[in-house]
């Protein structure tokens, strides 16, 4: 996520308020900064270790999900952190009387990455101080004004967690226009601890939504390891019933347009080709498995699923496409991690070699060529995700490893011809 250097200043001196006014640090919070020695520990030389709970362990996965796989994300315990981040000109996790407090930032350059995990003294402390970053935004009565630049602040319904959890949507206008970028604040308290992060994109209105199921992706593990600090005070945390089958059905999905354009550039059914009009019921591609791991469908998804699936086929070869529709866009973007992970590990198994194909559709898609090396035969899998939706186009045919590129470029110009209606699946369109 790339930020111009020239928006840069404006964004972490505004929106991330590098220069805070409201709240100021206890007398013991601010000599241990000025010290540098860690808040957390104890004074007493006879303490040993803390009860469980009441200490953030060295090998907690705050900065999981920050970077590449190979980067290594260095914490501490010491630093800013979000502590200047203000909200209607309050910092609200500055002055905290912290029991132990551990930061992870991958800020630098043009981008701003920061997460801050405070463990306080009761889970009331953490309930309130998370219903402070909900309830300052509607208390100012205009957007943050910095210079030439508006701050708006959205809250919104936190992914991880009824309130007091709570996500923050900032957005940006300069010299009245609207511009690119956004910074995504999620806000989740679990017993005495609180996270928090911040996370700038320049994602355009096209791709807000899916830059913001990006952060939540990007910091699942981190919030799912705040399990170690729960008391069974936190709102939800009490272990969910095994969901129903109605409660996986796809009443809450988006429906798929009834012209909806799979078919196109199928041939008619004659006495050679069979061709299966579209249909929610059909056989589709079935299961596609890459070295032991399966791709596709992936549709037992929370919240459900719609579909629609046709298909031709005749004297060697088949031309098949799926849509899957899925309950939002956090789902999809799991689902195409799985396949865009098997593409990366799988090269092939007994007969089979995989190939992955790089083609470009203007959106999310992974490319896979399947031939073998024991005779001919060559297929392609294209799995292209728009918003809450993902299309597979597939063909197969007498080929070889040496045709694939061809067979690729086919399917990419049929992807190219269906996806323009996959915007029915975004919240803002494409």
């Amino acid at each position: 996520m790339r930020l111009r250097s020239t928006l840069l200043g404006a964004v972490l001196a505004g929106s991330l308020a590098l220069a805070g006014c409201g709240g100021q640090p206890s007398d013991s919070s601010a000599a241990d900064e000025a010290s540098g020695s860690d808040p957390a520990a104890s004074s007493d030389p006879t303490a040993t270790t803390a009860e469980p709970g009441t200490e953030i362990p060295d090998d907690f996965p705050l900065a999981a999900g920050m970077g590449g796989p190979d980067d290594v994300i260095a914490t501490s315990r010491t630093g800013t952190g979000l502590r200047d981040l203000t909200l209607c000109d309050t910092a609200p996790l500055r002055g905290l009387g912290t029991r132990d407090r551990l930061i992870a930032d991958n800020s630098g350059g043009e981008s701003a990455n920061t997460r801050e995990l405070v463990l306080l003294g009761n889970p009331d402390e953490a309930r309130l101080v998370a219903e402070a970053f909900a309830a300052l935004p509607t208390e100012c009565q205009s957007p943050t004004d910095i210079g030439t630049m508006e701050t708006r602040t959205e809250v919104r319904e936190s992914p991880f967690g009824p309130a007091p959890a709570t996500t923050l949507l900032q957005t940006y206008t300069f010299d009245r226009r609207p511009g690119d970028g956004a910074t995504v604040i999620h806000v989740v308290p679990v017993g005495a601890a609180l996270l928090v992060t911040s996370t700038y994109g320049q994602w355009t209105d096209a791709t807000l939504e899916d830059g913001v199921a990006e952060t939540v992706d990007a910091v699942r593990q981190t919030v799912d390891a705040l399990a170690q600090f729960d008391d069974g005070t936190t709102p939800g945390s009490e272990a969910s019933p095994e969901p129903s089958e109605s409660a996986t059905t796809s009443a809450d999905v988006p429906a798929i347009p009834d012209d909806f354009p799979l078919a196109v550039g199928l041939p008619e059914d004659d006495g050679d080709t069979k061709v299966s009009p579209p249909a929610p019921d059909g056989e589709g591609m079935g299961e596609v498995e890459m070295c032991g791991s399966e791709v596709w469908p992936i549709d037992q998804t929370a919240g459900g699923t719609r579909r629609l699936v046709t298909a031709t086929h005749g004297p060697e070869w088949f031309d098949g496409r799926e849509l899957v529709v899925h309950a939002d866009v956090e789902v999809a973007l799991d689902a195409m991690a799985v396949i865009r992970q098997a593409a990366a590990d799988c090269r092939g198994v007994d007969h089979q070699v995989w190939t992955v194909l790089e083609r470009d559709t203007g959106y999310d898609t992974v490319t896979m060529g399947l031939t073998y090396d024991n005779g001919l035969g060559s297929s392609v899998f294209q799995v292209t995700r728009v918003g809450s939706a993902r299309l597979m186009v597939s063909t197969y045919g007498e080929g070889s490893l040496s045709s694939l590129d061809q067979q690729a470029d086919q399917v990419t110009g049929t992807t190219e011809k269906i996806v323009p209606a996959m915007c029915a699946f975004t919240k803002t369109g494409c």
